[in-house]
């Protein structure tokens, strides 16, 4: 198999095996392996796949096992493709790269949103957290007319809605995480000064109760009730808003969806961009306050 070839071949027995409840055995995987137009027209020999599934476990720590009774494989760690994880990131990310590869003769009708790659930024601060090293770096806000030097440790780092964001970790007694947009910071050094994560640390635990980049401590986690009306209440059916996101009641014509977490600014604004495909119920402070954005918008027009 080419060198150029491999990872895309990885995310693709990944996805195959996965995509399998009680396993697929090697004769399976060499049939779809040969229909593949990955193959240069060798067969998978089960010495090969043995030094792949041992690549597989290493670059995306996801381990292939077989099954002694059946000589089915399948995935042994099945967390590791949960929704937020980044290997299912990276397979889907590679996935879609091979077949759109195999399908540039169609470019022009391939239409994808523009994701900023800033490749050195986020190389410097992964660099920055396996040394356990502090950054320093300027950054720059949007109300600020001049950049401030910050001096910061890097916990980790989190993509949403198109843009790249470092979280600082601040130790002090009360632990104080805060967010750096990728293309807001210049200036970027590795500092000599070492630090370490609060004991059990685990970063998704810091959004467990935000709907994207907004977090902390200055609202308290609410029990929110959304009614969605018409298409919208099927988008948010497959595309939930936030992980505890399940439905509370169907009715005709309509979906309430109940949620519990903090609404800082863009959860607002996720909601206030739906406009009257939704409806907030619960809790009547959060309704009133919604209904207050929408006047203030409303108001932009007023003639």
């Amino acid at each position: 198999m080419k060198k150029s070839h491999q990872l895309y071949f990885y995310a693709w027995l990944i996805n195959l095996i996965a995509k399998r409840e009680t396993g697929i055995t090697l004769e399976e995987i060499n049939q779809r392996w040969m229909r593949n137009g990955m193959n240069d027209g060798a067969e998978l020999t089960r010495h090969s796949f043995r030094r792949y599934k041992n690549d597989i476990a290493d670059t995306f720590a996801i381990d292939i096992e077989c099954d002694r009774k059946t000589n089915n494989y399948y995935i042994g760690n099945p967390q590791a493709l949960r929704n937020n994880t980044v290997q299912r990131w990276m397979l889907s990310a590679l996935s879609v790269s091979n077949i759109i590869t195999q399908s540039l003769s169609l470019q022009d009708r391939i239409l994808i949103e523009n994701v900023p790659v800033e490749g050195e930024t986020m190389r410097f601060i992964i660099d920055a957290m396996k040394q356990k090293v502090r950054i320093s770096f300027f950054y720059k806000k949007y109300k600020d007319d001049t950049p401030s030097q910050r001096l910061i440790i890097p916990c980790c780092i989190k993509l949403f809605h198109q843009r790249w964001y470092v979280i600082a970790y601040e130790p002090t007694s009360e632990p104080i995480f805060k967010a750096f947009a990728f293309d807001r910071i210049s200036n970027l050094a590795l500092t000599n000064e070492t630090f370490e994560l609060p004991a059990g640390f685990q970063a998704e635990s810091i959004f467990k109760d935000a709907y994207g980049i907004f977090f902390g401590k200055g609202e308290a986690p609410q029990r929110i009730v959304i009614r969605a009306y018409g298409d919208e209440r099927f988008y948010m059916r497959d595309l939930p808003l936030h992980n505890s996101q399940e439905i509370k009641k169907e009715g005709d014509g309509y979906i309430d969806y109940q949620f519990r977490l903090r609404p800082y600014a863009d959860f607002i604004a996720e909601l206030l961009s739906k406009g009257d495909r939704i409806e907030i119920l619960e809790p009547e402070n959060f309704r009133r306050r919604i209904r207050e954005e929408h006047l203030k918008a409303l108001k932009r027009y007023d003639f």
